[in-house]
């Protein structure tokens, strides 16, 4: 018998953690968690989440795959979307100092 597709979900305002406790982003990555709001899920109900850890990430799709779930990602929350520039930037600049 064949394994029943995992349902996509659309998640809005999201940013990559590392848990529920974790105060602080990660990068969007397996092993991370995605937290955001979600509207449609058919086993939750509409609202903000952490889901369970990402398994997959396809950011050509926009697709990030927990282990029930495959994520659409939305719009980033802004917050996360200023950290990866930094984190973009300082590795930029890494990158620069060891190539001079």
């Amino acid at each position: 018998m064949d394994k029943p597709a995992k349902p996509i979900v659309k998640i809005e305002n999201w940013s990559a953690v590392g848990s529920v406790v974790f105060e602080g982003f990660c990068p969007l990555e397996p092993g991370q968690r995605l937290t955001g709001d979600v509207m449609g899920h058919t086993n939750l109900r509409n609202g903000s989440i952490y889901t369970s850890a990402i398994l997959n990430v396809d950011l050509d799709n926009r697709l990030v795959e927990t282990r029930n779930t495959l994520y659409q990602l939305g719009v980033v929350n802004e917050d996360y979307a200023r950290w990866m520039g930094e984190q973009e930037k300082a590795r930029a600049e890494q990158e620069r100092v060891r190539a001079a």
